[in-house]
């Protein structure tokens, strides 16, 4: 019998076509971009590549396009031993397509167009395959709320652009809640520390991502703010969904929550040095080296 999967991600599979410019360009204005590349993305698929190479048996539910963006992006998640087994193709639709403009200081802008994501939640109705963690990734409220009753095991979500249509009560449930500060503000109109506290009450462990200030990190006996690594950001276009990698592999490893966001803050800086949103995730072995190389700011 096949050894049940260490994580599975729930969410979008895409494609980024990322410009890279010197300044972001004004209303009516325009740049020329000093590089541009085709990357795979999406923030479910990006967190099950950042798992997979820290060494966890991991699969993905998602959709995608008949089309060529939608067969490639199949194929680069096979290359990484990534199970797709629960991904469908949607007939008739695209593969979910995001535009990413990053500026010289790494800070980006997005235009997503969610084409066969649109399809995730009838694919989440027939059922879930079993694993010790599922990981939901920019999910609507709908399929947060199908799969927190068809848990088996943990549930570890990062609520992305939907958290402005989440409120505490839909977490209910949730093990882990992984969110950066706006996110926590848009689900609790407060700021970090208090909202942390509110989201405390309807789930397990919260941690906020804060950027270069650092990760806040808030569970029954832990209340921490954690310091960032320094390093130079070249594309921070899928940081988040690399601090999650990060995180999820550290809790699998039975470290402690405040172990683990080292392990996902490690995780976003090595990312965040290169372009793309998968191109500089790490190995077990290359996340360790950096810890212990590295102290935070």
């Amino acid at each position: 019998m096949a050894r049940k999967l260490d994580v599975l991600a729930l969410g979008n599979i895409n494609v980024d076509l990322s410009f890279f410019v010197d300044q972001m360009p004004k209303a009516d204005d325009e740049v020329t971009a000093m590089d541009y590349s085709v990357f795979s993305g999406g923030s479910a698929a990006n967190f099950a590549v950042g798992t997979a190479r820290l060494g966890l048996k991991t699969g993905i539910v998602g959709c995608v396009g008949e089309d060529d963006f939608g067969r490639e992006a199949i194929a680069a998640l096979h290359r990484e031993e990534i199970s797709t087994d629960f991904v469908a193709f949607s007939k008739g639709k695209n593969t979910g397509t995001v535009c990413v403009i990053v500026d010289s200081k790494g800070a980006r802008r997005m235009i997503a167009y969610r084409g066969a994501n649109a399809d995730l939640g009838g694919i989440v109705a027939g059922g879930l395959p079993e694993a010790k963690v599922v990981q939901l990734s920019n999910v609507s409220k709908d399929i947060l709320l199908i799969a927190l009753k068809k848990k088996a095991g943990k549930v570890a979500l990062d609520p992305g652009g939907e958290s402005k249509h989440l409120k505490p009560e839909d977490l209910k449930g949730a093990d882990f809640l992984l969110l950066n500060d706006l996110e926590c503000r848009n689900i609790t109109g407060m700021g970090y520390r208090e909202g942390s506290e509110v989201l405390l009450r309807k789930a397990g462990t919260v941690v906020v991502k804060l950027g270069r200030r650092g990760v806040f990190v808030r569970s029954v006996d832990t209340a921490l703010l954690e310091p960032a690594f320094k390093v130079d950001a070249v594309d921070t276009t899928g940081a988040g969904d690399a601090f999650d990698a990060g995180f999820i592999a550290g809790i699998n490893d039975n470290l402690t929550p405040k172990e683990a966001s080292l392990w996902g803050a490690g995780e976003a800086a090595i990312k965040i040095m290169k372009k793309g949103a998968r191109t500089g995730l790490p190995t077990k072995e290359e996340l360790l080296e950096f810890l212990s190389d590295h102290r935070v700011i």
